[in-house]
């Protein structure tokens, strides 16, 4: 069984949808839903557009990214449960300063900005998921916020690779070290001195 922070956003919507909404409230969820299968390297927003959907990932890996001049740094890596949108661009619907791309090729449930107001006006327990997810997003930042305040680089690679959550050997070194504040070459340094969470392997 899960514990309550290894339970992912998918999964509570899942279980609400199955024990908690009503019944009409589920047919709408569903409706809108729609299911895509989207390959490895695609781009879902680009710098400049307004971001349409929030995707709610069944299986595969995802990032954001803003640019730094020529290089282009990882902003958030998203995973199999997880829900991900360019929030600022989705929510206000104003034109991204971010780029939205799949890392592996990834099944996704994606509903539309309207589709989502509609539901989170209209029905209350939506409104409420809807708050504790937002609720989890900001405890999430500022668990990473504290990550980068008060550890060293070395301390910060390997605080993210003994994650359950981590995407270390699924994702390229470079994405994970430019989200970790770091280069390619020192993540691969610090990994030769990290103690590995043996549980995990």
């Amino acid at each position: 069984m899960k514990t309550a922070g290894e339970i992912k956003p998918l999964d509570r919507i899942l279980e609400a949808s199955q024990f908690m909404l009503s019944e009409e409230v589920k047919e709408r969820f569903t409706k809108n839903l729609k299911r895509f299968i989207i390959p490895k390297g695609r781009i879902m927003v680009d710098l400049g557009q307004v971001s349409p959907n929030l995707y709610l990932i069944e299986k595969g890996v995802m990032r954001t990214y803003y640019l730094r001049g020529s290089e282009d740094i990882t902003s958030l890596l998203v995973s199999d449960g997880d829900i991900v949108c360019i929030a600022e661009s989705f929510l206000l619907q104003q034109l991204s300063n971010e780029v939205l791309e799949t890392l592996e090729d990834t099944i996704v449930y994606a509903i539309g900005y309207d589709a989502y107001r509609k539901l989170v006006e209209e029905d209350a327990y939506m409104a409420g998921l809807a708050v504790k997810l937002l609720e989890q997003h900001l405890i999430n930042f500022t668990d990473r916020v504290k990550v980068f305040k008060y550890l060293s680089v070395e301390q910060r690679i390997e605080h993210y690779v003994n994650q359950p959550s981590s995407l270390f050997r699924r994702i390229p070194d470079h994405y994970i070290a430019t989200y970790l504040g770091t280069t390619a070459a020192t993540f691969s340094r610090c990994l030769k001195t990290i103690n590995f969470d043996k549980s995990r392997k």
